[in-house]
């Protein structure tokens, strides 16, 4: 079977939304949309509000542009979260690899886990190095002109959180329990989260659809106990994720309103379908969240 749709028009994709029954309260603003954010991209926002191809009575652009909206603004919250775990990690890896070998011992592949490719690692980290314009970087290399590589603790800064997700899990068993254990799980759930965050962040980055996204790579949880209570009902859905992001930012920064700001968000918008992202309806009078 060949596609055979033709392009359309800004105002043939509206005339269309029209016969599918959607109300246009206000065609200059919502041409404007399909010229800015593009009719594919709203078209999985459309969803909630169809059956079949039709819309159901009493639908408008607005409804459409809110969900949007909404998914935006928790983009936004979501990267704000993964900030502070990323500088977190970031910093007690720096921390132990530092302590536990020198301000070198990222260099010496003996300090790693049998299976990490540290060759590619200290190439792509070469390639880093060399092209870093940070004041800390160029002072470094014109004062310590016989070192070939930053110290651990300037090197780290120009690692993206991919990388430092794997350096992570390459770390000796005891260093990835000792960073684990104070997030209160073993190393093997710790690795999973940072795995899957690091996708989260990259479909954050991108501007993708949170909401009602089905996650390719999910976080891994304990089994429910005292130690660790929280129920994630699917954890291929974004509710997954929030509960990593919530549970680890106790940690990281507790004192923060990440909590209170996400909340206020799904407040504001009590429209979007929560299902969608399986959370459940009594969440924010559960422990995690309360």
């Amino acid at each position: 079977m060949h596609y055979t749709k033709p392009a359309l028009t800004f105002d043939e994709q509206m005339d269309l939304l029209r016969q599918r029954g959607l109300t246009i309260p206000d065609a200059d603003r919502s041409k404007r949309w399909l010229q800015k954010v593009s009719y594919y991209r709203l078209s999985a926002y459309c969803l909630p509000f169809k059956d079949g191809e039709a819309f159901r009575a009493g639908t408008d652009f607005n409804d459409v542009a809110g969900l949007y909206i909404f998914d935006r603004k928790l983009r936004l919250l979501v990267l704000d979260a993964i900030e502070r775990i990323e500088v977190a990690i970031r910093t007690a890896i720096t921390y132990e690899i530092a302590h536990a070998y020198g301000a070198f011992g990222h260099t010496d592949p003996a300090n790693f886990a049998p299976g990490f490719a540290h060759g590619r690692f200290m190439d792509e980290l070469g390639v880093e190095e060399r092209r870093a314009k940070e004041t800390f970087a160029n002072h470094f290399r014109k004062k310590y002109t016989s070192e070939p590589h930053l110290p651990v603790w300037m090197a780290t800064e120009l690692l993206s959180f991919g990388t430092i997700s794997k350096l992570y899990a390459a770390l000796a068993p005891a260093l990835k329990q000792k960073i684990a254990a104070e997030y209160g799980v073993d190393e093997q759930f710790l690795r999973s989260w940072l795995h899957a965050l690091t996708y989260l962040r990259n479909v954050c980055a991108h501007h993708k659809r949170l909401w009602n996204r089905q996650f390719a790579i999910r976080p891994r949880f304990p089994s429910r106990s005292l130690a660790w209570p929280h129920q994630v009902p699917d954890n291929g859905r974004l509710y997954g994720m929030l509960v990593v992001l919530r549970h680890m930012l106790l940690v990281v920064s507790p004192g923060c309103r990440w909590r209170e700001r996400l909340q206020d968000l799904l407040k504001t918008h009590p429209g979007v379908p929560l299902d969608s992202m399986k959370i459940p309806g009594d969440w924010m009078s559960r422990r995690l969240w309360r």
